[in-house]
């Protein structure tokens, strides 16, 4: 039987932790802005409960969105309350679209509100308003 040296088994020990350890509410949904910036708006929903109000309309637009323009998106938590297994955030979501056949840029922002809830060891969105935002049809 091969020996392992100490050092291995530590470092084991860490990816084992960091493996373990929740995402915290905010990057779940840093995580859902991250997925639009990249253009994959099935990834962008994987954070969201089927629960959620409208879900069907929200991967359409985000689906919408993705398919007509590059997105940025910019986050900034203005309020936060947290418990062991809820938590809310406020936050000034900005969307950057940008039509790559014309490279006409348009901004977007909105106070969004977040609620989301720990299932099964990962924090899962259950709200999420104003989902008008993310409309693609939505004129400036």
């Amino acid at each position: 039987m091969a020996a392992i040296g100490h050092s291995s088994i530590v470092g084991l020990l860490v990816l084992a932790a960091t493996a373990l350890r929740a995402e915290t509410p905010r990057e779940r949904v840093s995580y859902v802005a991250s997925a639009l910036t990249a253009g994959n708006a099935s990834d962008a929903m994987t954070p969201f409960d089927r629960s959620v109000a409208d879900y069907e309309k929200l991967r359409s637009y985000f689906s919408g969105l993705t398919n007509a323009y590059q997105l940025t998106n910019q986050l900034e938590i203005t309020e936060e309350e947290d418990a062991s297994e809820t938590a809310m955030l406020t936050l000034e979501w900005t969307l950057t679209m940008v039509n790559e056949q014309t490279g006409y840029a348009r901004n977007r922002n909105s106070t969004v509100h977040v609620r989301l809830e720990m299932r099964h060891g990962k924090w899962m969105i259950l709200e999420f308003s104003p989902l008008e935002l993310f409309d693609p049809q939505q004129k400036p």
